[in-house]
């Protein structure tokens, strides 16, 4: 598999990573001997909204950081179903339990928006690693926010029905991506549902008064606190 073909188009020219604004909420950039050796071995690739970065199954070829746009990371039910385990912006690293657990990605990775990421090769990443050893800890750090943030989305949807999903969907999307516009199916995807549930319960909340979505996509929201009531198990 070729390098053009992971990244979606030809390498574009990037700007020096001193000037990028995500560096220092980066897992890799932060450092300035590391941003050095980043930015000789960076590929920098654009991919539109709706493009896959890559495949559930494949075998990693290196890590990927986001500059800019927002990324899902997504895993397909036996039965079909489309699941969104995470939502990364801007920072954010992509590819790295996979490449470091040396075994196939277990999730795919679609672009929301159009985005902007840094591809660094899997033996550059793994030369980094072992001139700066302390990258390890902070990589350990990462891992470890990361599981504690997937249990909290598991037991907080164990109890609740799709409904209670569905309300707290919509508060954290609102929270953590305000400026973002989501489908309904973006929505059930999240919340572990169906699209068809989705509208309805959307109706729901419309009639309720605790949302507006008479905007097309956008969803306004109308009482947090109501929703946030309505998030809770009954």
């Amino acid at each position: 598999m070729s390098l053009k073909k992971d990244c979606g188009h030809a390498p574009v020219n990037p700007d020096s990573c001193k000037n990028c604004e995500t560096r220092f909420d980066s897992l890799l950039c932060s450092s300035p001997d590391v941003l050095l050796l980043m930015e000789k071995a960076r590929v920098t690739c654009r991919f539109k909204s709706g493009q896959v970065i890559f495949y559930s199954g494949n075998d990693p070829l290196g890590i990927f950081t986001i500059q800019k746009g927002l990324v899902k990371l997504e895993v397909t039910s036996p039965a079909g179903a489309a699941h969104t385990l995470r939502l990364i912006g801007p920072g954010g690293t992509l590819g790295y339990r996979s490449l470091f657990a040396n075994e196939p990605y277990h999730a795919s990775a679609v672009a929301v928006e159009d985005c902007e990421l840094c591809f660094v090769p899997k033996a550059e990443i793994m030369n980094i690693f072992k001139s700066h050893p302390e990258l390890a800890m902070k990589l350990l750090s990462h891992i470890s926010k990361d599981l504690r943030m997937a249990e909290e989305k598991w037991m907080g949807q164990m109890d609740k029905g799709a409904s209670e999903r569905i309300a707290e969907a919509l508060l954290f999307l609102q929270e953590h991506f305000v400026h973002q516009s989501w489908t309904r199916r973006e929505i059930a995807q999240w919340a572990g549902t169906t699209p068809e549930t989705v509208i309805r319960t959307l109706s729901q909340f419309e009639k309720d008064g605790l949302i507006d979505q008479t905007d097309g996509r956008n969803i306004r929201i109308l009482s947090k606190d109501k929703l946030r009531e309505r998030a809770e198990v009954e």
